[in-house]
């Protein structure tokens, strides 16, 4: 194992250490329930009501995860519509886990290329044949783009799913959310590479269009128009807060979407600021609560018993003179002693983020690094392709 390897791993096990009593605190916030409802159902009505959207054949569905604690939040999320190139995610993880299982490689020959030019291809920039070409490879048919065999990567029943989904591939904002949680927490380690082509995918536009240069996003969009003139856009991504979160927005027939997309991502986002926060607090309360409970009281001693038979008349003799101590006076510098090693924790974890992000950041930008070398490499391939044709076509005839 590479050096480099053998650290991020010890760094990785020490961060998780240090976090533990914190995802502690998490859970039980999680049973509380951290994720207000009521506040995001109110700001959503008020946004569709302020745009006027879900108007006449419009639809608009949100969905949102906080992966810490695997909370959801949804709106109108039940809403079937056809996935456009949605579908591109779940059938490249199903490619991805025959990689984790060593059935194929980056390298393997897929139906004539690549595994590695279909999967980049269609995640980021969602070619149509890419995507095609990897459900004909697992067995899918194009209308059900493989839609059977993904219901497991959710905790979906099978009876929640409208019979569309199975032939049709349409989707729902519920089923894209619990897609993009599963892909998000199995990581490079379950699903390889699918992530990474999708950090690239649309750098200046749908949630990009707000959290560009505040988070990463990994997001995959979808647009098609259906014969009966349906416009469908979408969006689904996994956006890198301190803690990811997962959304999802499904329109149909709605105006400037990408906007709304944004707009949408960009609340969710700070939202997630804010549940860090809240559940920082109600870990350090609880350490608080724990620290400030007095320690249970000594029982008095019981009094001696009356001696029996023929002592029982006799003097009582006077006790001892006893020398009380007098109470030792507390410092006027005490202070809680769990404070200093709690800062010191503190700190300890915000600079092992810090380190997580740095790695994380090298490994996203160098991935972009060998995307964009690899789309040069295509289109030089394609060029000198072209010039050999075009000098077979101009050659001199004999």
């Amino acid at each position: 194992m590479k050096k480099s390897a053998i650290w991020k791993k010890t760094l990785a096990f020490l961060f998780i250490l240090l976090l533990l009593p914190v995802w502690g605190g998490a859970a039980n916030a999680e049973e509380a329930g951290l994720i207000d409802t009521e506040r995001l159902d109110q700001w959503m009505a008020a946004y569709v009501e302020e745009h006027g959207l879900n108007a006449n054949y419009e639809r608009f569905s949100v969905g949102f995860c906080y992966t810490a604690t695997g909370e959801s939040w949804y709106y109108d999320a039940d809403q079937w519509m056809y996935s456009a190139s949605l579908y591109k995610v779940p059938v490249a993880m199903l490619m991805a886990e025959k990689e984790a299982a060593g059935e194929l490689s980056q390298d393997s020959n897929v139906l004539g290329m690549p595994l590695q030019y279909w999967e980049s291809t269609a995640l980021t920039y969602s070619n149509n044949d890419s995507g095609h070409a990897m459900v004909d490879y697992l067995g899918g048919t194009y209308m059900g783009k493989c839609s059977d065999m993904t219901i497991r990567f959710t905790d979906l029943p099978e009876d929640y799913f409208d019979e569309d989904f199975f032939v049709n591939s349409y989707y729902s904002a519920r089923y894209m959310t619990q897609i993009m949680r599963t892909l998000c927490e199995g990581g490079e380690e379950q699903f390889p590479h699918v992530i990474e082509y999708l950090l690239p995918a649309q750098p200046d536009n749908y949630l990009n269009i707000r959290l560009k240069g505040r988070f990463e996003v990994a997001q995959k969009y979808g647009s098609y128009e259906e014969p009966n003139g349906n416009k469908n856009d979408h969006i689904a991504a996994i956006v890198y807060t301190p803690t990811p979160i997962i959304v999802t927005v499904m329109t149909r027939n709605v105006g400037e979407y990408q906007l709304r997309m944004a707009e949408i991502g960009e609340y969710l986002a700070d939202y997630a600021l804010e549940l860090d926060a809240k559940a920082a607090q109600l870990e350090a309360d609880k350490v608080a609560a724990a620290q400030a409970e007095p320690a249970p009281l000594e029982e008095p001693a019981a009094e001696p018993a009356e001696p029996a038979g023929e002592l029982a008349g006799a003097e009582t003799p006077a006790p001892a003179e006893q020398t009380v101590p007098e109470p030792i006076q507390a410092s006027k510098t005490d202070g809680p002693r769990w404070l200093i090693p709690a800062l010191i924790a503190a700190l300890a974890v915000l600079v092992l983020i810090l380190l997580l992000i740095a790695v994380q950041s090298r490994k996203r930008k160098a991935a972009r690094r060998r995307a964009a070398a690899r789309a040069a490499a295509r289109k030089a391939a394609a060029r000198e392709t072209a010039d050999r044709s075009r000098d077979r076509d101009y050659s001199p005839r004999h």
